[in-house]
């Protein structure tokens, strides 16, 4: 009997750790909501970092031919939690990334309505996680907005036929923002231009393509997880400070009139222009609007869940 409800309670673990990683996927794709995001809204952060870091550890004793070290490490690390967690984000982003590229062609500027209403919570959230704000963190965020503001409007147009090695940067980026709360892996993609070729890829089954941006988000978390760990506890307002700063100048992207999210369709036409910013009309004003408004006020409802469920946990 005890051991018909260890088990039933360690399926359950698992379920649940499913359900969480279903959840994380879906932020994952959709640019402007992160995974980390998601993992403090579920209450998971911590410990999904701290064994995404214990991973990395025993990568790097592996690398420094320290086996003994290698399976000392791997002992710490929760892989009852960690797979399940991230087989769902896995099984979610496949499941859904075709209906995320029709979405985008068919509806391309309330998408980017929607996309940008996102953007601009999470930007909100990321505020709210600098200890102490003051006039030199926002200086470092609005330098930062401007420079790559600047910077994007140097880029007319999405990839067009993208190559293997620029699939292997775009996971070695996009993961890093996995582990971080407010900041979009789908939204750096969307700077970078290669966000609908990742989720062309994924849905074509591109298997050169997709295990290069695999290979590449693999060897990013390594280094990133152990490099975000040393900066935020060093260094920690002004690394978000700059990552806010990113996210506001970035989101010339999201613009939606006529705004571009760099989508190019089955025929290898752009769809939409990627960092044009222009004024809307009367006739598309009103839809993109609400979207993102409705965005906005989203993310921001399970950013309170998430401050609930810690305070709660606190006492």
């Amino acid at each position: 009997m005890i051991s018909f409800v260890s088990v039933f309670l360690r399926l359950k673990k698992i379920a649940s750790n499913l359900l969480r990683g279903f959840a994380m996927g879906i932020a994952d794709v959709v640019p402007g909501v992160s995974g980390g995001t998601i993992a403090l809204v579920l209450g998971i952060y911590e410990q999904l970092l701290e064994n995404i870091s214990n991973c990395a550890l025993s990568l790097g004793k592996i690398l420094k031919a320290d086996f003994s070290g290698f399976i000392k490490q791997l002992k710490k690390v929760n892989f009852l939690f960690l797979i399940p967690v991230i087989a769902g984000m896995l099984i979610t982003i496949v499941s859904i990334s075709g209906l995320m590229v029709e979405l985008l062609e068919e509806y391309p500027e309330p998408m980017s309505g929607l996309f940008f209403g996102l953007v601009a919570a999470s930007a909100f959230i990321a505020f709210s996680l600098i200890d102490h704000l003051n006039l030199q963190k926002v200086m470092f965020s609005l330098a930062t907005a401007v420079l790559f503001f600047a910077l994007l409007g140097l880029r007319s147009s999405a990839f067009e036929n993208p190559s293997s090695w620029v699939f292997f940067l775009s996971g070695f980026i996009a993961i890093c923002a996995w582990i971080l709360p407010g900041v979009s892996g789908a939204f750096l993609l969307l700077i970078m231009g290669n966000y609908a070729s990742v989720l062309t890829a994924i849905d074509h089954q591109d298997f050169e393509k997709l295990s290069m941006l695999s290979l590449g988000a693999i060897v990013g978390l390594t280094v990133f997880s152990t490099v975000l760990k040393f900066l935020l506890d060093k260094y920690r307002d002004i690394v978000l400070s700059c990552l806010i700063g990113l996210m506001l100048g970035s989101s010339r992207v999201l613009w939606p009139w006529p705004n571009g999210v760099g989508v190019i369709n089955d025929d290898g036409n752009e769809i939409l222009s990627g960092t044009g910013v222009d004024w809307p009309n009367a006739n598309n004003f009103l839809t993109p609007l609400l979207l993102g408004l409705l965005a906005f006020g989203i993310v921001l409802i399970l950013d309170s869940i998430s401050k609930k469920s810690a305070k709660s946990k606190s006492y």
